[in-house]
């Protein structure tokens, strides 16, 4: 299933993206894990955080994510997707390649420590998806429910005197009032810990757009390989591993290799928000995606919101800009052809624009 890696080399001033997507309603994949949820192995016990059903749903989010790398970030080398012996609905795959999206299955990440598959975690995911054959030295890491909404720039991430920008804050675990409850917040917790920060002072990452550095990960996993393989076994997540992009960030941020920026134009609809906001501030904030001064937004559960709002998808579609050429045209795009009439000569010029500049 893997696409072979693309002849260009890797090199300094290469930017790539990695976007790590699952389609759980596929039949093999549901009756692989409620295979491996019946034996985890190990001392694993897998929370029903972990397992659900809508972790792993796929809502057409991977059209955005793709679309608005490619109307917005034209100075991408090459989008990988990572997934487990699949191709998304959403795009034409021979189309893709030539477009440079390349298909990653789980068994090229995991190279070598086969024994650790199929899994069904994101933190195991995550902890090697940094050894993509051909992966640029610097690359985004998106999940798939990740867009941007406007044209970006290199420096957007990695800015000129060689730092990474990192989004987030400081935090002191102490004063979260939510710390015994929080599944992500003790994975987080956990990898700055690896880097000697402590539960007073480490540094929260807010759930948006992630630049990496391949050789910071590769630093971490020679210095922590029994971790970093024993955080790659767990079938499902699990509260005992860590979060490897924690680890990333507070590495760059000790040897001097990033700064914290806070993340002003991105917004986040959580997994709560988007259960518990009515109708109406949902319609709202989807309309200020399309309107306002956001460039990145990453939307939890989609299908909460569509259920709640019909009109997200056509929200999302005009925000995120013209389909690819790679994309399968969607039910919503199929009764609305016209939408993005108006829109096309604006993004034509963004991509004209930046190609002008370089």
């Amino acid at each position: 299933m893997t696409d072979l890696p693309q002849v260009v080399p890797s090199n300094g001033d290469s930017i790539d993206v990695v976007i790590a997507w699952v389609d759980g309603a596929d039949p093999k994949h549901r009756a692989r894990r409620k295979q491996y949820l019946a034996d985890p192995g190990g001392d694993a016990t897998p929370e029903r955080a972990a397992h659900r059903k809508q972790r792993f749903s796929d809502n057409d989010e991977i059209r955005f994510c793709l679309r608005s790398i490619h109307n917005y970030a034209p100075w991408v080398r090459t989008i990988w997707l990572v997934t487990d012996d699949q191709v998304p609905a959403a795009i034409h795959r021979r189309r893709a390649r030539r477009h440079n999206v390349r298909i990653v299955d789980h068994r090229e990440i995991f190279r070598g420590y086969e024994q650790f598959l199929p899994t069904f975690n994101s933190l195991a995911i995550e902890t090697m998806l940094w050894r993509i054959e051909g992966l640029a030295d610097r690359f985004l890491y998106f999940n798939d429910d990740m867009m941007l909404l406007g044209p970006a720039e290199p420096s957007d991430f990695f800015s000129s005197d060689g730092k990474v920008n990192l989004r987030g804050r400081w935090s002191n675990w102490q004063e979260r009032p939510d710390k015994q409850n929080s599944f992500h917040g003790s994975n987080k917790l956990r990898g700055a810990e690896m880097l000697d920060y402590t539960p007073e002072h480490f540094f929260s990452s807010y759930h948006v757009i992630y630049p990496f550095l391949r050789p910071a990960m590769e630093e971490l996993f020679e210095e922590f390989k029994a971790a970093f393989l024993a955080n790659a076994q767990y079938r499902f997540r699990d509260h005992q591993q860590f979060w490897p992009i924690s680890a990333h960030d507070h590495l760059l941020l000790k040897s001097d290799r990033a700064r914290v920026a806070e993340p002003r134009n991105s917004a986040h609809f959580s997994k709560r928000h988007c259960n518990a906001a009515t109708r109406e501030v949902l319609e709202t904030q989807l309309k200020q995606l399309t309107e306002g001064p956001m460039r990145m937004a990453c939307i939890n559960d989609l299908e909460a919101v569509v259920d709640k709002v019909p009109d997200a998808m056509r929200y999302l579609s005009q925000a995120t800009g013209p389909a690819a050429p790679f994309e399968k045209r969607s039910r919503v795009e199929k009764r609305s052809r016209g939408l993005h009439a108006s829109d096309n000569r604006r993004h034509r010029l963004a991509r004209f624009s930046f190609r002008k500049g370089n």
